[in-house]
Formats: structure tokens, sequence, C-alpha cells
């Protein structure tokens, strides 16, 4: 089964490696599983993400 939601630990290479999967009313799998990270890690990946995107706008 195809999945997108890369932050799922079931989802490898855009696919679902659970056999079977159940969806809520708005379409959502209720077996999805978000890994947990750290804050600090994510605010930096972020800021380094922003900086990208504002020196891309910048060039423009």
């Amino acid at each position: 089964m195809k999945c997108e939601n890369y932050f799922c630990i079931y989802e490898m290479n855009g696919n679902c490696t659970l056999k079977e999967i159940s969806l809520n009313i708005s379409g959502a799998c209720e077996s999805c599983i978000y890994p947990e990270i750290d804050r600090i890690y994510l605010e930096n990946e972020k800021q380094k993400l922003l900086r990208v995107y504002r020196e891309e706008v910048r060039r423009n």
C-alpha cells in the first residue's frame, strides 16, 4: 500500500509496511506512529531550512 506520510514509523520508501490498516473518518491511518524528535534538534533543523529559503528569496 502506498504511503506519503514519511513521518510515520511504518512508512518505507513511499510504502506502508503494515499488512492491514484502518482509516479514521478523516481518512488518516489509525496505526500511524510518529517518532519522538528532540525539540532542540528540531528547532536547529528548522532554522537551517529557514536560512536556505531566505537565501533563495534574496537571490531571486
